[in-house]
């Protein structure tokens, strides 16, 4: 039979295919832990963590249980991990003839893991040190093992024999971790190494309050699209004579991106996790983090005074007001809103994405009038979107009706663009502005009471 794509022959191409975009509802938590081989775990409850090997009273999961306990809550949290050289483990109890069990996992340059086991069965008069001591020698035994045991007062210590390197630990239910080492690698290299494994999170925080800490991580994160929370209890930082407090040091940095809250119970409780989970379950443009609720968070009792310290230096709170708690100001270090920043990010990639997908989607988009409008189209379309979700103000008319645009968007024509420019393919002076829809968070109300009438 003759092939009837002699007569007629039908290809169909597919131009579909969309760049990712970045997420900006995601949101990361990171500490020490040895619960992981990788850099980036992800979780959807709380409770998967328990089963990883966390603790409930373990700050990671502590903090990514606030972030869950909001309404509405995010649908997904990821924990990032630093690197950890040295643990210590214990016993949880002392039990007679039954078997105390450790396993330890590692993670090759290729990706190959290994996983050993050590068991030690403790004798009918079972004491601390036997059975430490038992796991010692049974790890000292394996000459290929990942660490070295050494016994230290109460605890089995292990010992990174290739520090840097991954270490998973998994321990039976009558052990437990009472301490580690951490690992020498700054908050930078870090985040580098995270951000390297996965690169899909907006927000991020970090268990660690020390002050260095916090400054270095506002410090890798000013050069990155992300955003940081953190949180402190320090006295100084609601005392407006002090200014070396880390709050005060992170104004002094003009750090647009970290949002720092007074917490007096930021050793234990994470508030800046509670917020961001509860304002990335909202579009970028259509949210404020201010006057919301917070579940999960202990409130905090401030004199005016001493809020009045922590807004000077561009902080946060969480107040009680009559019988709702909820928080106040919504700025960054810098003095920018949390939301204005989240905002202008989501904007940005979405006209680049836009424009992206347009520019690898055609064949060509000639260098015209109707080519530039193509470019022009894109922009507009993620102005009208960024319109609907809250983030710029829509048109609006003064008393006389005149109209005041939410945003406007200028092209050059195509006969007033260069021939070098025309050459290079090169598209320039494209730009728009915008009005930001902005937020209510304080309303002031002026009125009299009067005998006399009115009409």
């Amino acid at each position: 039979m003759a092939n009837i794509d002699r007569i007629v022959n039908v290809d169909i191409s597919l131009n579909t295919t969309p760049i990712s975009k970045e997420g900006f509802s995601t949101s990361l938590v990171v500490g020490y832990h040895p619960y992981s081989l990788t850099r980036v775990n992800s979780y959807t409850d709380p409770d998967d963590m328990l089963t990883d090997g966390f603790t409930s009273d373990d700050p990671l999961y502590v903090a990514v249980n606030a972030g869950f306990s909001q309404t509405p809550r995010p649908t997904e949290i990821k924990v990032g991990r630093r690197q950890i050289d040295a643990l210590k483990i214990s016993t949880k109890s002392i039990g007679n003839a039954v078997a105390y069990t450790l396993a330890i996992s590692t993670k090759d340059t290729n990706g190959n893991t290994t996983k050993k086991t050590y068991t030690y069965t403790s004798t009918a008069s079972a004491t601390q040190s036997e059975i430490l001591t038992g796991l010692q020698t049974n790890i000292a035994a394996d000459t290929s093992a990942a660490v070295t045991a050494t016994i230290a007062d109460t605890n089995l210590v292990l010992t990174n024999n290739t520090p840097g390197s991954p270490i998973k630990i998994t321990l039976g239910s009558l052990l437990e971790i009472t301490g580690y080492t951490a690992g020498t690698e700054t908050v930078a290299e870090s985040m580098a190494a995270i951000k390297l494994e996965d690169n899909d999170w907006y927000g991020w925080a970090m268990t660690s309050r020390v002050q260095a800490d916090i400054i270095a991580a506002a410090d890798w994160t000013e050069a990155q699209r992300k955003i940081l929370g953190t949180a402190i209890a320090e006295e100084g930082a609601k005392d407006a004579s002090v200014a070396t407090d880390t709050g005060s040091l992170l104004m002094a940095g003009n750090y647009y991106r970290t949002h720092w809250w007074y917490h007096e119970d930021a050793a234990t409780d994470y508030p800046e996790v509670a917020i961001t989970s509860r304002c990335f379950a909202i579009d970028p443009g259509g949210e404020t983090w201010a006057n919301k609720k917070l579940s999960g968070v202990t409130t905090d009792t401030l004199t005016e005074t001493e809020y009045n310290a922590i807004t000077a230096k561009n902080g946060n709170t969480f107040e009680k007001f009559r019988n709702i708690t909820i928080t106040q100001n919504g700025k960054t270090a810098a003095g920018e809103w949390i939301d204005v920043i989240r905002f202008r990010d989501w904007l940005q990639e979405e006209i680049t994405t836009n424009i992206f997908n347009q520019l690898v989607n055609k064949d060509k988009i000639p260098y015209t009038d109707k080519g530039i409008a193509i470019i022009e189209a894109q922009i507009k379309a993620a102005l009208k979107l960024g319109t609907t979700r809250g983030g710029v103000a829509p048109t609006e008319y003064d008393e006389d009706g005149n109209e005041n645009p939410g945003y406007v968007v200028t092209v050059p024509l195509a006969y007033d663009i260069s021939s070098t420019n025309k050459a290079n393919r090169l598209l320039e002076d494209v730009s728009f502005t915008a009005r930001l829809a902005g937020a209510i968070h304080v309303v002031d109300v002026t009125g009299s009471l009067t005998y006399e009438n009115l009409a």
